[in-house]
This record gives structure tokens, sequence and C-alpha cells, in this order.
């Protein structure tokens, strides 16, 4: 969290439109903290988005929809359902000749890997992995730390949220709940 990949999301999708291709935009309906419809960043730049189901249904109509475009872009992958079918619909968009582009988390805040996002890594032609910054030390931060009153915490494993519940931390300052 806060490593700027939906920001690099939106700037990559934005320069494909300048290009002239068309280009749709997919967010998950878990996914409501800048409103129904768009993705926004932390800064506040904002996209018109899709809003998809993150089952095996939404994936189908992501794939319908996402035929009419030339460049797909998916935020917060790592929130579909691990038996959705994700990555075997990015996979074969892109197998089509459509440029898409994805951003996920790597992994939860207990550290572990999303299934999906190690999926679709293994379909990936190009992967870009951003760090923040430790809000403790100033390090690259590669954690998320679930924070609930200023307090590392634990919980279910999705909790939609931002700065309110979340701080980014290096390897060392990382609190393993």
């Amino acid at each position: 969290m806060f490593s700027g990949k939906t920001s690099r999301l939106i700037e990559l999708l934005e320069r494909e439109r300048f290009a002239g291709r068309k280009v749709i935009l997919f967010k998950p309906e878990v996914d409501k903290r800048y409103g129904e419809d768009k993705v926004k960043t932390h800064k506040g730049i904002e996209l018109d988005a899709t809003v998809v189901k993150i089952d095996k249904g939404g994936v189908k109509a992501l794939y319908k929809s996402a035929l009419d475009y030339g460049v797909i872009g998916v935020d917060e992958a790592q929130f579909w359902n691990e038996n959705s079918g994700l990555e075997e619909v990015l996979n074969d968009l892109a197998s089509k000749k459509k440029m898409v582009y994805v951003s996920t988390l790597n992994k939860d805040y207990r550290g572990s890997p999303f299934g999906v996002s190690e999926r679709l890594l293994t379909y990936a032609d190009e992967i870009y992995s951003l760090t923040a910054v430790c809000t403790k030390c100033g390090e690259d931060a590669v954690f998320s730390q679930r924070m609930i009153d200023g307090i590392p915490e634990s919980g279910p494993r999705i909790v939609v949220g931002g700065k309110e519940a979340y701080q980014p931390r290096c390897r060392n300052c990382y609190i393993k709940p």
C-alpha cells in the first residue's frame, strides 16, 4: 500500500488513451473507498471505472466488456476470489492482442501472498514492483501494517481501507500479527 500502484495504473491508461486507443478500467465491487464508479489514488487523481463482481460471473462480464477495447486496466486485483478465473481471462485477453495492465498487492497485511496476485505474475509479460516508504524509519516498505487506533492489529484477511487502517512498513519495522 502507498507505493503508487494505482497512480501508475492510471498514468499508463491515460498514456494509452492519449495515443488514441480505446481504454476501459475495471475495479472490484468491494472497493467503495472513493465512490462507486471511480478509481482514485491517495493523491486524488481519479479515472472512471466499471465495477465488477469478484466472482466467476463478474469475471465473465469483465471479459465480455473488455473485448470491445484495446486496452484493459484492472485495479486492486488481489480482491478477486481465488477461483474467479481472473488471471486466465486476462491472459486470454492479452493473447487476443489486448494491452492489459493490472495493479495488485502481492501480499496481505500478514505478509502472506495473495493467490490471485501470484498467478497473475506468472502470466505477466512485464512486472513493475513498487515499494512505499516505511512510516517508521523511511526505508523501502514492502509490507502493509494493519493499524487500529495506532496499534498493529489482526483480523479478517480483507479489510478495504487507506491510511486510516494501514501503514507501509519495511521488513525491520513490520510487526507480524
